[in-house]
């Protein structure tokens, strides 16, 4: 039986495990950890330039195929994984793919967790320091990059996850901000039942009382991203620390707020 299908895509370090776990004690929702889905249909696309795709008249043929493919794919690709009939699907890379997401589903709800930048690079710093042996791809090939707190703030902002993460956020954002539910990690952990309760009212479902001092951990995850990819939740909601002055250091921190307000305004 084909799924109802929701999509869960913003920024690292803003609470998205959170939100899919919260989501997940609706009995009614399978959500899920970082997903593969996204790459099946974006593999997929490398079939426009197989030999016998080129056989067929692209515009009529082709593009229609490939656009059910990937709508009768996604929507039926949980049916052997859980008979819950709603699936919040997690992948930053959802964003990335707007306009084909709301080409296949017109009336996609997509999810956006959202973070003071402020608060992204600290948890990158932090992740850091609880893990100082541990070096990344991009400071392994450049290490005299990576030897101040300015430069990794610097880095991180521009590379992968945050870096993409951030452009993607400012491109939907220019292009379908009105039909994306921004979801500040800030308010979602002070304020849960009163976020959650928009949340179900976007995705067209009943209202759902949340249990935020007792939040099990349903989404199971192979943490690739090590150190920074923690995605083991408190089963406790509480706020998060605005500690970002303290981390990163006021004028950094002062810095990065100008230069990312925007968010803040989602």
């Amino acid at each position: 039986m084909s799924k109802k299908i929701h999509f869960v895509s913003g920024l690292p370090r803003s609470c998205s495990t959170l939100l899919c776990n919260l989501l997940a004690q609706n009995p009614r929702v399978h959500s899920t950890p970082s997903s593969a889905l996204h790459e099946v249909g974006y593999i997929a696309r490398q079939v426009y330039a197989a030999e016998e795709a080129k056989a067929v008249d692209m515009k009529k043929v082709l593009e229609p195929m490939y656009l059910d493919y990937v709508k009768a794919g996604c929507e039926n690709a949980y049916n052997k994984i859980t008979d819950r009939p709603v699936v919040a699907d997690k992948s930053r890379a959802w964003i990335g793919s707007a306009d084909l997401v709301f080409r296949i589903w017109p009336n996609a709800k997509i999810l956006v967790p959202i973070r003071d930048m402020r608060g992204i690079v600290s948890s990158m710093e932090k992740k850091r320091s609880q893990h100082p042996s541990f070096m990344n791809g991009i400071e392994q090939q450049d290490p005299s990059h990576w030897t101040t707190i300015e430069k990794r703030a610097a880095g991180w902002i521009q590379a992968a996850p945050v870096g993409i993460a951030v452009e993607r956020l400012h491109e939907v954002v220019r292009r379908f901000k009105n039909k994306l539910m921004f979801i500040n990690a800030k308010d979602l952990t002070e304020n849960t039942q009163s976020v959650m309760n928009n949340v179900w009212e976007y995705l067209e479902e009943d209202p759902f009382v949340h249990d935020t001092s007792n939040v099990e951990q349903y989404t199971q995850e192979n943490d690739v991203g090590f150190p920074y990819g923690d995605h083991v939740i408190r089963q406790e909601v509480k706020p998060l620390k605005d500690d970002w002055n303290e981390v990163l250091g006021y004028e950094l921190s002062e810095q990065i707020k100008e230069k990312f307000e925007w968010i803040n305004n989602l």
